[in-house]
């Protein structure tokens, strides 16, 4: 007998296979919803409805926002199903879990107590993608360093970080050095001021670069991307 999950996929598989007017998944957008959204570890879900022949199914249900495979977030929960207090707490555990190992707020006083050191003691890790404070040293002598960090780089975190190569949850666009400054060219030129980056992290980097170097230009950028980085 096939599970919520294996069913969920089906009807994603016959979605895509089949084309508009068959069968597939909507995401089900409420104006005041009774109840938030339960969460899975990439944040607030989303609920969806099975649609077949352009029919909604009566039950609706809850998925993760962000990932398109059932292999990447499995979190599944019917609308109305009425859930224990034990698996609340160990879906709570789990989320917790799966968590970045360091928080934004970590992460910012581990940049601003990292640009403080001298340019000799500013290393990289490049197995944990992660700057290293002297104290931290000792755990990552086993992995991949790279020392001598300047604040260039700092600027571009992209030309540091490797990149993410889920495409179904982590798709990122590193463009060229070249396409980047064609398009901030073209978008200055356009006249437009504000930017929205999906997933496009080098061009992010450009905008601001430009907007801190040049003080005619008036471009403000905000980059959406999932990685914690």
């Amino acid at each position: 007998m096939a599970t919520h999950r294996d069913r969920l996929g089906v009807a994603e598989a016959e979605g895509s296979a089949s084309g508009a007017g068959s069968a597939g998944v909507e995401v089900v957008l409420l104006s005041d919803p009774a109840t938030p959204a339960p969460l899975c570890p990439h944040g607030p879900t989303l609920l969806f409805v099975k649609v077949n022949q352009g029919k909604e199914e009566t039950r609706r249900f809850y998925a993760c926002s962000a990932c398109r495979d059932r292999k990447d977030c499995d979190f599944f929960q019917w609308e109305d199903e009425k859930l224990s207090g034990a698996r609340l707490a160990a879906r709570e555990a789990r989320n917790q879990r799966c968590q970045p190992p360091l928080s934004r707020t970590q992460c910012v006083e581990r940049y601003l107590k990292f640009i403080e050191l001298p340019l000799s003691e500013r290393k990289f890790c490049q197995s944990c993608q992660q700057l290293l404070l002297p104290e931290d040293w000792e755990g990552h002598q086993e992995h991949r360093v790279m020392g001598d960090v300047s604040t260039t780089q700092l600027r571009r975190p992209s030309r540091l970080l490797s990149p993410l190569e889920n495409k179904k949850t982590n798709a990122q666009y590193l463009f060229a050095d070249r396409s980047c400054q064609f398009l901030v060219d073209l978008l200055s030129t356009l006249g437009f001021r504000r930017v929205l980056c999906v997933g496009t992290p080098r061009l992010h980097e450009l905008i601001r670069l430009k907007a801190s170097g040049d003080e005619k230009s008036n471009i403000k950028s905000l980059l959406l991307d999932i990685d914690y980085r």
